[in-house]
């Protein structure tokens, strides 16, 4: 209901309780002589507004939580901003630039695991998501990296170094073949170590194959599957790399150049 509608709704039932509660009591009922001499009552006289006049405005509607927060940020004040891009985040989670300008700000305030948190849902979300939101993971998984550095955990800063490295040299393969193969290199050796401090992981042995597949190194990349198909019911994959994994899995096809619906 529009929020003109419900306020006066309000005011009419807020007028008509009034009424009731101030009408005062009746009088008792005249005798027919008083009835028959008795005056009929004056008309009630309608207020109008006079010409040149406006009718009062409608109140003004509250500031949402992006206003507030931006306000916030216009004054410094981080940690209220965090608070109020929060709400807006929990009431719209699909909304990946919001949550990931959430993610860096937290990081900002040292709340690591929080930051880290909605990096890797922006990361997920950003999969499935149009061809600009794509594009943005490669930030997404830098700065990933960067958290788990500071973070001490070996793990994750070399799996988000090796996805990032995969990602940048993939959107190179059609423009420079050389520089994306030693970047595809690059991306191969951080999964090693990845992979190497968790072998029980599906997630580097995932883009080890999908690396291994861009450099169509077929051996290699059917090792990584197997691996990423006996680790899968214990890891956490995306759902788009789950769903990958499973058209894979299904197809039984060798593996290709060119995998999966991103980079």
């Amino acid at each position: 209901m529009p929020r003109r509608v419900r306020l006066a709704l309000l005011l009419a039932a807020a007028a008509g309780c009034q009424a009731v509660s101030t009408r005062s009591p009746q009088p008792p009922t005249p005798s027919p002589t008083v009835r028959a001499t008795a005056q009929p009552p004056a008309p009630v006289q309608q207020v109008a507004f006079k010409p040149g006049t406006t009718k009062p405005a409608d109140p003004p509607a509250a500031p949402d939580e992006l206003t507030l927060a931006a306000d916030c940020l216009e004054r410094g004040d981080d940690s209220a901003a965090a608070v109020h891009l929060e709400r807006h985040v929990g009431q719209n989670p699909d909304q990946i630039v919001f949550r990931a300008r959430l993610a860096d700000l937290l990081a900002r305030l040292d709340r690591l695991p929080e930051a880290q948190a909605h990096f890797e849902a922006a990361a997920a979300s950003a999969q499935d998501g149009s061809a600009s939101a794509r594009r943005e993971m490669v930030h997404y998984h830098t700065r990933l990296m960067e958290i788990a550095r500071l973070r001490e955990d070996a793990y994750a800063e070399h799996l988000h170094r090796g996805i990032g490295l995969y990602l940048v040299g993939s959107r190179l393969a059609d423009k420079d073949a050389g520089e994306a193969e030693r970047l595809l290199c690059k991306a191969a050796a951080a999964l090693k170590e990845a992979q190497a401090a968790r072998p029980d992981d599906a997630r580097p042995a995932w883009y080890l194959y999908r690396v291994w597949s861009q450099l169509d190194q077929p051996r290699p990349a059917e090792r990584a599957l197997r691996k990423t198909i006996t680790n899968a019911p214990f890891s956490r994959l995306t759902p788009a790399e789950s769903r990958e994994l499973a058209a894979v899995s299904l197809s039984g096809a060798r593996p290709k150049k060119s995998v999966g619906s991103f980079p």
